[in-house]
């Protein structure tokens, strides 16, 4: 083992220099006990074993060996045969839920004679298995039933295809039914869909996802109202069954939105206030306002005419309040003004036909104080559009409270972008920060937020690529991680290694306090408290174990290591 010298001088100087200069009291900003800090993660941006134990398959698979220069998940962090692993370090973490999805196509399986899905009995035991070994170490699971990957059957066998045919609905629901007869008594929280805004407007209108339609001024909207109404029919199966007890009494279910806030480029301008409004009519109303009050936003109505295809009165009924629990994903802001305006940098002709021509603004612009991702070392900027001003959160959660002060809110994905290191401080800044304003919102504003979920627990793949590095551990990726041909990782690839923002979610997650419980801060009581009691001599001796500690915490920290050091537990 090499010491750094100079390290060790630098630690002893900062530990002699706090332990001379008084530290002000503050009170610290604490969760109610009953408040669960969670970590996620989705069935194909995690589980690999793309062709084993009975699963086929998803629209992604296909995509993702289409698209020129696109990886794909076959391994991806090989969640599935490590899992029991995982949940040890989130354990460690101290986390206490964990979001996950249902890999569709590993649930099901295409049956040619019925022309449906079919349980798939090795996929179902297999999320048996995770559950019950999160619920073993107290993880509270929370289960989302789609989150983007389409069985590929439901894809080539339906027509007009997939999302696009009013079949789907009853597809969908039968599967969601699947599920909650499954999973029902182990299982409290539910979302039928994750973001229905990436896999409606960016897979039908923008073409960036599978299965990458676009430039349609309709498909988008027809995408829509299927996913809408099988929400709604799906909840409706739910509630029957919770009546009947197949699901828990206590579980819950909604539907995880997920937006931009939006400001006005000039809060002054009219026209940017109402860009700034639109833009959050078109982006997060789009499917709030339909479980809210049973049909789209106006000016959505207003703006896209008859290409929107309108509900039955039935559907509305349907659709209003199927929710019992708001879930929002929120990353970054935005400032807006419209795309006409003589501030745009965006020509109206360069958007995309459907959706977002009609909502019609230029979002290129930010706040002020807006923290930006960094490119890595080869000049790479995989996370450019993933920046971070934390009072928009604050922002957003009053903004979807407003919608229905009565209920709860559990916040289902936040965090950072940033590349391949291990010591990401910008990922620890912005969680600090962006934690901060939850705290505003619980404590301060009294909002009924019960949980914060971090996005995302590993470094995973990310549509098409594993550039963008969210994890608060990371993960080793090969070279071959993302090929279409490469299926059996070595058991040495795909190390997890906690970057400095799983340790401070150590301390918030089993505090429940954002501080007053500093490390360096404890050791720089003991020191100043035995300095008083014992003299001089034993303040140095406690100083030296201080430099000591930061010596052997920094060699870790550079050479790498998979669980939490025991100098961070309780």
């Amino acid at each position: 083992m090499k010491w750094s010298f100079l390290g060790f001088v630098g630690s002893l100087a900062v530990a002699t220099l706090t332990m001379t200069a008084p530290v002000a009291a503050s009170e610290p900003r604490c969760f109610p006990k009953d408040f669960m800090f969670g970590t996620a993660t989705a069935a194909y941006q995690v589980e690999g074993a793309w062709n084993e134990g009975g699963r086929t398959p998803s629209i992604w698979d296909e995509f993702c060996r289409e698209q020129p220069g696109m990886l794909c998940a076959n391994v991806a962090d090989d969640f599935y045969h490590r899992y029991p692993d995982d949940l040890n370090l989130m354990q460690d973490v101290g986390l206490q839920s964990l979001r996950f999805s249902i890999s569709w196509s590993r649930a099901m399986t295409w049956d040619p004679e019925t022309r449906h899905m079919r349980p798939n009995p090795e996929g179902i035991a297999f999320y048996h298995a995770l559950i019950d070994a999160m619920n073993a170490r107290g993880i509270v699971p929370i289960l989302t039933i789609y989150h983007w990957d389409l069985p590929s059957a439901l894809m080539h066998n339906l027509t007009p295809n997939g999302w696009l045919s009013p079949e789907i609905v009853d597809h969908y629901v039968e599967y969601a039914t699947l599920m909650f007869q499954e999973f029902g008594h182990k299982v409290d929280y539910w979302t039928t869909f994750n973001e229905p805004l990436a896999f409606v407007g960016y897979s039908y209108g923008t073409g960036m996802f599978a299965p990458g339609h676009k430039g349609s001024p309709t498909e988008a909207y027809t995408v829509s109202r299927n996913v809408l109404v099988a929400h709604a029919k799906a909840v409706q199966k739910f509630r029957e069954f919770r009546t009947n007890h197949v699901v828990g009494d206590n579980a819950r279910i909604g539907i995880v939105l997920v937006s931009a806030f939006f400001y006005p480029l000039d809060p002054k301008n009219p026209k940017d206030v109402a860009a700034a409004k639109r833009a959050l009519d078109f982006d997060f109303g789009w499917f709030l306002e339909p479980i809210v009050t049973g049909d789209y936003p106006a000016v959505m109505r207003e703006r896209a005419g008859d290409r929107l295809p309108k509900f039955t009165k039935e559907e509305s009924a349907l659709l209003k309040g199927s929710y019992d629990i708001f879930m929002m994903n929120h990353y970054y802001s935005k400032v807006v003004t419209d795309c006409d305006s003589d501030s745009s940098a965006t020509p109206c002709s360069s958007l995309t036909a459907g959706w977002e021509a009609d909502k019609g603004v230029d979002e290129d612009h930010m706040m002020p104080g807006t923290m930006q991702p960094r490119p890595d070392k080869f000049g790479n900027n995989y996370c450019g559009r993933y920046t971070g001003y934390p009072p928009g959160y604050l922002d957003m959660i009053r903004y979807l409270h407003s919608h229905d002060p009565t209920v709860d809110i559990l916040l289902t994905e936040n965090g950072w972008c940033g590349n391949e290191e291990v010591e990401n401080w910008d990922q620890l800044t912005y969680y600090k920060a962006f934690v901060g304003e939850v705290y505003k919102a619980v404590v301060e504003e009294k909002i009924p937020v019960v949980g914060y979920t971090a996005w995302s627990f590993l470094d995973n793949y990310e549509w098409g690529s594993y550039g963008p590095r969210f994890g608060l551990y990371y993960v080793n990726f090969t070279e071959e991680t993302g090929s279409p041909s490469f299926e059996k990782p070595n058991v040495m690839d795909l190390e997890r290694i906690p970057r400095p923002a799983a340790k401070w979610f150590h301390k918030v997650a089993t505090t429940k306090c954002l501080d007053g419980w500093s490390e360096l801060e404890a050791v720089n009581n003991s020191i100043a408290h035995s300095s008083e009691n014992v003299g001089f001599s034993v303040a140095v001796i406690a100083v030296v174990v201080v430099a000591l500690i930061a010596a052997v915490v920094t060699f870790k920290r550079r050479h790498g290591y998979q669980r939490l050091p025991q100098i961070l537990s309780n």
